[in-house]
């Protein structure tokens, strides 16, 4: 049961201005501190896999922790593919277990935006599975996750958010206002009438992505204004690895295990704090009520229905 269909999160998160946190993780220190703190906050959660990372870790891999993770967790828990860069990837992450999958055709022109959007929330919907979009570009600012994501951001547009939005099908829309990818540059100014006018002619969850290091103030507002999924990875990323220098010093020739000993306890801390401020501590119990479970999919190929009916055949499934 604890594994939802993201939609109804998200749509109850947009409904009663909070925001879930969508945390990247890389590893089982990651997911496991994901899950405790979002069970110690009584919070819903979703799990970030994010393809850029992938040629880091085995996504085939780590799906099957993830889902047990999931399934066994005592709060609303949601798995999301993000930033997808095809209709291929999306197939496949659904089929390894996501229940949210990203388009990310963000580079491309509005149409092939459209376009190719388009096609995986056919394909996705078909399987139950939510469909984020992005529109207008978020670019990368500093750290490693930063990279990935190259160029000057460009910001979303209101009047074809809307046409996006009605062409695509999409759930819920990432917009770009301000934010970058990795580290913040100083305090970041963001569009909040921008997000404003978005927000009032789509009516939908909208989704913020370079979500580290804003001010409360920032986030208050943000979701005020209509965002109701916080994408979280470099804060998390960089809070492991400075656990990780303080356990070199000085080096006394640890091994792996002493190593990592406090990241997982790192990670939680953040994420618990992000879970209070962005709103969603104590609210799994609502969500757990208002959601849909989330089912696996499931094909059943059906031959040699030579002298068979139509409703024998239909009997079979």
């Amino acid at each position: 049961m604890p594994l939802v269909d993201m939609r109804d999160m998200l749509n109850h998160a947009y409904h009663n201005n909070y925001a879930v946190g969508g945390f990247g993780l890389i590893n089982l220190d990651f997911l496991e501190a994901i899950v405790t703190a979002a069970e110690h906050c009584r919070s819903p959660v979703i799990l970030n896999l994010v393809e850029s990372h992938f040629e880091h870790f085995d996504f085939g891999l780590i799906m099957p922790a993830v889902e047990h993770a999931a399934r066994n967790a005592t709060v609303p828990v949601a798995i999301h593919s993000d930033h997808g860069t095809s209709h291929a990837s999306a197939v496949r992450a659904i089929n390894l277990g996501c229940n949210s999958v990203m388009m990310d055709a963000s580079l491309e022109s509005f149409p092939v935006n459209i376009t190719q959007t388009r096609h995986v929330a056919d394909m996705a919907h078909a399987c139950g599975a939510a469909v984020e979009g992005e529109l207008g570009y978020v670019g990368g600012g500093e750290g490693e996750n930063a990279a990935k994501y190259p160029g000057e951001g460009v910001y979303t547009a209101a009047e074809e958010a809307k046409a996006y939005v009605e062409r695509t099908g999409v759930d819920c829309l990432a917009v770009s206002i301000g934010t970058v990818h990795g580290r913040q540059r100083g305090r970041t100014k963001l569009d909040f009438g921008r997000l404003k006018r978005i927000n009032d002619m789509l009516g939908i969850p909208l989704v913020l992505h370079g979500g580290s290091g804003l001010t409360e103030e920032q986030y208050h507002k943000l979701i005020l204004n209509g965002i109701a999924k916080i994408n979280c990875y470099t804060e998390l990323s960089d809070i492991a690895a400075r656990t990780i220098r303080s356990n070199l010093q000085p080096d006394t020739g640890k091994g792996y295990i002493e190593t990592m000993l406090g990241v997982r306890d790192s990670l939680r801390e953040q994420i618990k704090l992000c879970m209070h401020l962005w709103g969603s501590a104590g609210r799994a119990a609502e969500i757990l009520v208002q959601c849909r479970p989330w089912q696996p999919v499931e094909h059943v190929i059906i031959y040699n229905t030579e002298g068979v009916s139509t409703q024998q055949v239909e009997a079979m499934c």
